[in-house]
């Protein structure tokens, strides 16, 4: 993967694709329809290139099952967050219907994943975020883009622990860094996204091939870091003392 000079801060968003995931049935259940949804996401992403965002619609699907969530969701979630992900994409989820929250949430937290969602023109962070990370992200999402003197002020912190939270952000995929001294939300960029493309995934098409390929059994495409026990190694090293974390307020 092409690495920014800056050591990972990117200078900003050259492409917003959204896809729009629609079923036959409106259903997105068993694994491998949920596999073959994810291999016709990355596919789609092989096109993108630089720093992307991948806004994935729901608003077309009634109900999603665990494997689905895993299969579609986490798994991206977890490929992208690596040290090794093909390319530098940061998701946000729209349309999930409410009902079908605690379902998507569940695979969250399991893994350690957050991830921002969109519905009825409101953010949410999903996902078990610490009650100062969260309030962090929000404070972030209501800014849109900020410095981090900005941050500390909103926030009521000293420099070096709004800095440290904005990095925690980014490396957990829920932020996005603007050249050495900006950040942005991910909503804020999809507002103003330079390029935006629209492509849509029928799953009737595709549930047959995945069973054909990878029947129930272990994806045998899985990448490395899907094999290991649980995200904790291969994560971006963005905040040097966790600790600092510990500075934010609560509320």
């Amino acid at each position: 993967m092409d690495r920014p000079a800056t050591g990972g801060v990117c200078g900003g968003v050259d492409a917003v694709l959204h896809t729009s995931v629609a079923t036959f049935y409106s259903n997105l259940v068993t694994r491998p329809t949920g596999r073959a949804v994810r291999v016709a996401i990355e596919e789609q992403l092989r096109e993108m290139t630089g720093t992307s965002l991948s806004i994935l619609d729901f608003s077309r699907v009634r109900i999603i099952d665990y494997s689905c969530a895993d299969e579609v969701i986490a798994k991206l979630l977890r490929r992208f967050r690596s040290t090794e992900r093909p390319s530098n994409v940061f998701f946000v989820v729209k349309g999930v219907p409410e009902n079908q929250r605690d379902t998507v949430e569940h695979v969250l937290r399991r893994d350690n994943l957050l991830l921002v969602a969109v519905g009825h023109g409101r953010s949410a962070l999903w996902g078990a975020a610490p009650a100062r990370l969260r309030a962090a992200w929000q404070c972030l999402d209501q800014l849109g883009r900020t410095a981090p003197e900005e941050f500390a002020s909103a926030r009521g912190v000293n420099l070096r622990a709004a800095s440290s939270c904005l990095r925690r952000l980014v490396a957990q995929r829920v932020a996005l860094p603007e050249g050495r001294d900006a950040f942005a939300s991910l909503l804020a960029v999809a507002d103003r996204g330079p390029v935006q493309r629209t492509a849509d995934i029928e799953v009737r098409s595709l549930g047959r091939a995945a069973e054909l390929t990878a029947p129930y059994g272990e994806d045998p495409t899985l990448s490395k870091e899907d094999r290991r026990a649980r995200p904790g190694g291969g994560i971006d090293p963005y905040l040097s003392k966790p600790g600092d974390l510990d500075q934010l307020p609560a509320r």
